[in-house]
């Protein structure tokens, strides 16, 4: 399967807005990610990195959005943002190197997901042509878990950030293997290009956010 990538800012400003979303809101979630990441020292255990990275991901995610409107929900051990109206939740993920970068290879988690990721990829494959969409009734709605879950993918490795919003529609081995939709937030080079000085808020934990290994 070829996904649709947007890649190009415009393209993805449009779609993102038709998710009730904006690169700038999300570009603050992933610099909280990479100052979380960047607190670690070797005095940490090996997980920490990634741990603290997705924790103050799905934090920061959820104090931008839920005065939008947006819910939190932890069905099925899986932490998420939900947009009740535009019908869709965000999970955040920590991710190998195809992340942000257009081609072939898709991001894929860097640790072993369980039965609540691979649930999430099978209801993502109804937006797929030849799904039918579940029927709603007039006055319910749909479980969470029936809702498609957006993945914000994440990549850190040294002082490198790649950042992208993918709908990942396989899962094989604990592991995502195909998705159906790419909107790349930070690019090949894109982090070293932004520019935080007039950020504001609270980010995340007080760290430098360069993440250079100690």
């Amino acid at each position: 399967m070829l996904p649709i990538i947007w890649v190009e800012e415009w393209d993805v400003d449009r779609r993102l807005g038709e998710l009730d979303l904006s690169r700038e809101e999300l570009i603050e979630v992933i610099r909280a990610c990479v100052a979380a990441h960047g607190g670690c020292t070797d005095n940490d255990p090996p997980s920490a990195k990634g741990w603290e990275a997705w924790r103050w991901g799905v934090r920061r995610l959820r104090e931008i959005y839920r005065p939008a409107g947006f819910d939190k929900d932890e069905t099925g051990g899986l932490s998420t943002t939900v947009n009740r109206a535009r019908r869709y939740r965000i999970a955040v993920v920590n991710t190998d190197d195809a992340t942000g970068l257009p081609g072939d290879r898709i991001p894929q988690n860097r640790n072993k997901k369980g039965p609540a990721s691979e649930q999430a990829t099978t209801i993502n494959q109804q937006l797929l042509p030849g799904y039918d969409w579940p029927r709603r009734t007039p006055d319910g709605q749909e479980p969470v878990s029936d809702l498609p879950t957006w993945h914000l993918c994440v990549y850190i490795e040294g002082d490198e950030v790649r950042a992208e919003l993918s709908l990942l529609v396989e899962f094989k081995s604990g592991f995502f293997t195909e998705c159906s939709e790419r909107i790349i937030l930070i690019g090949q080079d894109d982090w070293q290009k932004l520019d935080f000085g007039d950020s504001s808020g609270d980010l995340g934990p007080e760290f430098d956010v360069d993440v250079r290994r100690k």
